[in-house]
């Protein structure tokens, strides 16, 4: 049947598989988080490829704990946005949950690490290719960070996404960024 990791995969393909992020399909982003998460482990990884599933497929969190087991599932449910009407709503709400978590429990440090994979997944790919969603994620990055950062856990990541950020903002005050930015 193949390993619990290889099983997460092709579940997420098959729930995500009409979706698509920017102008690839949703894989290409699950797999881009799998591949930062890999240091921290097959659960991480397989937390990875599942992190989207409940707020964008109608996948229960029941079917996630029958395949995965209930750490994954948990973890699964707590990186999920809450339902609110708008972004800021369920970033706050979501910022509210995650900033209480142990990292002494297993799910929250699984959810806390894939949180900032993710994140730093999708700014990678926002600095590249869509600076308005990049630019949300500057906006967001302060309240982000106080709510998942915890001293000790995956400091290269938010060195890395710090650093991303950093150079983002003063890439916007740069006199070059702003020709560019008025050219594309």
């Amino acid at each position: 049947m193949g390993s619990r990791l290889e099983q997460a995969r092709e579940w997420a393909r098959v729930r995500h598989a009409l979706q698509r992020y920017g102008a690839q399909p949703y894989r290409c982003h699950l797999d881009h988080v799998e591949r930062i998460a890999t240091p921290f482990g097959e659960q991480a990884r397989i937390v990875a490829q599942l992190h989207d599933i409940l707020e964008d497929t109608a996948t229960r969190v029941d079917e996630i704990s029958a395949l995965f087991g209930p750490t994954v599932a948990r973890a699964v449910m707590l990186v999920t946005d809450p339902r609110r009407p708008n972004r800021e709503e369920r970033k706050r709400a979501l910022n509210q949950r995650l900033i209480v978590l142990d990292v002494t429990d297993e799910a929250a440090w699984l959810a806390l690490v894939v949180k900032t994979c993710d994140r730093l997944a999708n700014v990678i790919a926002s600095s590249e290719h869509s600076p308005k969603r990049f630019e949300q994620y500057q906006r967001e990055h302060g309240g982000f960070r106080v709510a998942v950062y915890r001293p000790g856990l995956c400091d290269n990541l938010w060195q890395e996404l710090d650093g991303l950020i950093d150079a983002g903002q003063h890439a916007d005050r740069h006199p070059d960024h702003q020709l560019h930015a008025s050219i594309s």
